[in-house]
């Protein structure tokens, strides 16, 4: 309980900063550690949800908020993040972005991602490409 009690806090304060709306994890049966957890948010404008119920970029946001809640508490050296930004908006990205960059100083994170402005913000971009029937790797610094 301690340890849901303290990332459900993070979770409050990193989806309110990342959607200005309200988050809470609780746990279905509030007597028992082993029930489900429920993961619940309130998009600005919006009534509270359930997870299943957001739509794509909703339940990206929300998930979002829970990983780096989980990092708040108890940080890995490093993330890979598989197509994050494939159900956001331009807005929803950047915010994305922007939390990534906040974190970035407690861990690395890979992201893989055919988003331009993911891409435009990383600080080093790996690709692959065709040359001659072989993959060849090419990395680019990017500018600060």
């Amino acid at each position: 309980m301690t340890t849901l009690t303290a990332i459900a806090e993070q979770f409050k304060i990193i989806y309110n900063d990342l959607t200005g709306g309200e988050g809470n994890l609780k746990l279905e049966d509030p007597e028992n550690i082993e029930s489900g957890l429920l993961i619940e948010a309130c998009p600005p404008g919006r009534k509270v949800l359930n997870i299943d119920a957001m739509s794509g970029g909703e339940k990206t946001m929300t998930a979002l908020a829970f990983l780096f809640a989980i990092q708040r508490f108890r940080a890995a050296p490093f993330y890979v993040l598989d197509e994050i930004d494939a159900a956001l908006d331009k807005p929803n990205t950047k915010k994305m972005v922007d939390l990534i960059k906040k974190y970035s100083d407690r861990a690395q994170f890979i992201v893989i991602s055919h988003n331009d402005s993911t891409v435009a913000a990383a600080d080093c971009v790996y690709g692959v490409s065709m040359e001659d029937g072989e993959s060849k790797l090419v990395g680019i610094r990017m500018p600060s």
